[in-house]
């Protein structure tokens, strides 16, 4: 990640981030069908490597070594001694494994089993909110070609005031139907009555 600057910088790159990912949801639109509703598991997979790949860039592998069959970070003196047994575990190394062989480690070998495990749930949910990211991008695309664009629309004080009393007016019913003695649908109506006889003069 490139160091950020300033807060013109922080708006430049983060501008940059933005165009980038929509750019990246046009090439899946284009090149997944029925994405973002629908996503065949070959090309999922795919993605998936992608994500993968990205995730071991800004975690890399790290040594562990052997001792009385615990993994512990290696030193740096352990690293240069030949006779300490070693092992580089990382996203690769973690997804190696077939769901089966994972499944079947936590037997044969439980201490290797829950760094994995870390490994593989961690970079799970980086590869699931990564995809969250890009439907979400291919969503708003695809609202703004099928003109479903959200607007949002100011109500002025009076609108305000109507939905409000509309709102109130089913919960007044309601209440009443409930038992509630303070709740009078026929005095509501009487009071909302005179309130915009008094406002509108």
């Amino acid at each position: 990640m490139s160091t950020i600057t300033s807060l013109r910088d922080l708006g430049y790159k983060q501008a940059g981030t933005g165009d980038n990912l929509e750019a990246q949801a046009e090439y899946a639109l284009a090149n997944i069908s029925g994405f973002p509703k629908e996503l065949p598991s070959e090309a999922k997979e795919m993605l998936y490597e992608g994500y993968r790949l990205r995730n071991s860039e800004k975690h890399p592998a790290k040594v562990y070594a052997v001792v009385n069959d615990h993994y512990v970070l290696a030193s740096p003196e352990q690293i240069k001694n030949a006779k300490v047994e070693k092992i580089e575990i990382g996203v690769a190394y973690a997804f190696a494994y077939s769901q089966q062989e994972f499944g079947k480690l936590k037997n044969t070998n439980p201490a290797l089993h829950g760094i994995i495990k870390e490994i593989r749930d961690a970079v799970g949910d980086y590869c699931s909110n990564r995809l969250g990211d890009l439907k979400r991008a291919c969503n708003k695309i695809l609202a703004k070609r099928n003109g479903k664009t959200a607007t949002r629309t100011t109500l002025d004080f009076a609108q305000s005031m109507h939905k409000d009393f509309e709102a109130q007016e089913k919960s007044v019913k309601v209440k009443q139907a409930k038992g509630d003695i303070t709740a009078n649908s026929a005095k509501y109506a009487l009071a909302v009555k005179a309130f915009w006889l008094t406002y509108n003069k």
